[in-house]
């Protein structure tokens, strides 16, 4: 665990980082996170116990991954990722001549656009976590599983690194998971609520004592590009990492099967470079 340098401790900008969940639940378990912090509100509003909190960091969980599964299924089968990516390369046949094979008189004098294998190197995939208090569960629970069917498919073909981070009003943390991608990891953490509102929460309001608002540095509807700013400077996140902030999280539990899979889609297509951002 270390941080990023900003002396001010209620700085927003100031983050802590932790090397594994288990590290993040261990320091959430002992002296430095007060035990009022991570108690605070019921457990149908937080999404379970401290305890059960604390397992799903430590262990991951599992509970969630066939409603992940089924959504994977579902994807556009253009972009599940079959390992395959388009490239301009030399051929018989194609779009517009290569002059220099013409010339040397070589039959692949032409240059063609093909699928060819992707071996780019590992995705990051940085998820905010933080949220507001009248946010309710079924909407972070199915957003959670958005998020990880994505990553299940991105993961046929490339290692994805996900790192949960906060964007509260001060305390916040960057915590990396394993990559490869361990689906239970990923699932225990992004999926079950009270890892969000024990854990996080806590670690938060133990930096001072007190309770604070879910804050998102200032910028208005947890804007993407505005927090990507913040994580590149203060957060070492990469700058072709792709973001998943908590932007119009309402209503996310009324969301049919449909329009999840559209979501996906539109994060493949990010990725994959065929679509803005």
């Amino acid at each position: 665990m270390r941080r990023n340098g900003i002396k001010d401790p209620a700085s927003s900008l100031n983050f802590t980082f932790f090397d594994s969940t288990s590290e993040f639940a261990d320091v959430c378990a002992g002296p430095k996170v007060k035990p009022h912090a991570v108690r605070i509100g019921r457990d149908d509003w937080a999404g379970g116990t401290v305890d059960a909190a604390l397992a799903f960091a430590r262990h991951g969980d599992m509970e969630y991954v066939s409603e992940a599964e089924r959504l994977v299924e579902k994807i556009d089968s253009e972009l599940d990722t079959e390992g395959m990516r388009p490239m301009w390369t030399p051929a018989v046949v194609g779009s517009f001549p290569l002059v220099p094979a013409f010339l040397a008189g070589t039959p692949e004098s032409m240059i063609a656009r093909t699928d060819v294998p992707d071996a780019r190197g590992d995705l990051d995939l940085w998820v905010e976590m933080g949220c507001s208090a009248n946010v309710k569960q079924r909407d972070m629970r199915r957003r959670g599983v958005c998020v990880l069917a994505a990553a299940m498919a991105l993961s046929r073909v490339r290692n994805v690194r996900i790192v949960c981070f906060t964007a509260f009003k001060y305390g916040n943390m960057a915590i990396p998971l394993r990559c490869p991608m361990d689906i239970s990891e990923a699932c225990g953490m992004i999926t079950q609520t009270s890892v969000t509102r024990r854990l996080m929460y806590g670690y938060s309001c133990s930096i001072q004592d007190s309770s604070i608002p879910w804050a998102n540095w200032g910028v208005k509807s947890h804007d993407a590009e505005c927090y990507r700013r913040v994580l590149v400077k203060y957060a070492e996140m990469p700058p072709d990492a792709e973001l998943v902030t908590m932007q119009r999280l309402e209503n996310w539990g009324e969301m049919d099967d449909a329009a999840l899979v559209d979501t996906i889609n539109r994060m493949l297509r990010r990725v994959a470079g065929k679509e803005e951002a």
